[in-house]
């Protein structure tokens, strides 16, 4: 149901994809060191590699995620964060989308990553 597409800006051409069993309603971050954070719907936070798409990192938030993540540095240190947590009119919906988000927990959570020296080598 969910597709991540990563697309030439010029020629409208699709580099890669990643799909996704749930829609993607979270934002979409690109860092300068070549990283893609968004979340999935089943409470996945993951990181990919700009350039290939390939899937580096996932971290479960215990609920979907529909924000946006956000960047920011400290002390020359780059951290990613990102709220997890349905709620509001998700639940209440009928038909597939419903039954598929049933299982999912709600509530909210701020999450906050360091990222690794390696990633922002580029900087």
């Amino acid at each position: 149901v969910g597709i991540l597409r990563a697309m030439d800006p010029l020629t409208g051409e699709v580099q890669w994809e990643h799909k996704e069993k749930l829609p993607l309603w979270a934002g979409v971050l690109t860092t300068r060191g070549g990283l893609v954070f968004t979340g999935t719907g089943d409470g996945y936070f993951k990181a990919f590699d700009a350039k290939t798409g390939e899937e580096l990192w996932s971290f479960q938030t215990g609920s979907g995620i529909i924000s946006s993540p956000i960047t920011w540095e400290m002390d020359g240190e780059q951290y990613i964060g990102v709220v997890s947590g349905y709620g509001g009119a998700v639940p209440l919906w009928g038909g597939e989308m419903a039954e598929l988000t049933k299982p999912i927990s709600q509530g909210g959570s701020f999450w906050a990553f360091k990222l690794p020296s390696w990633s922002q080598a580029s900087r």
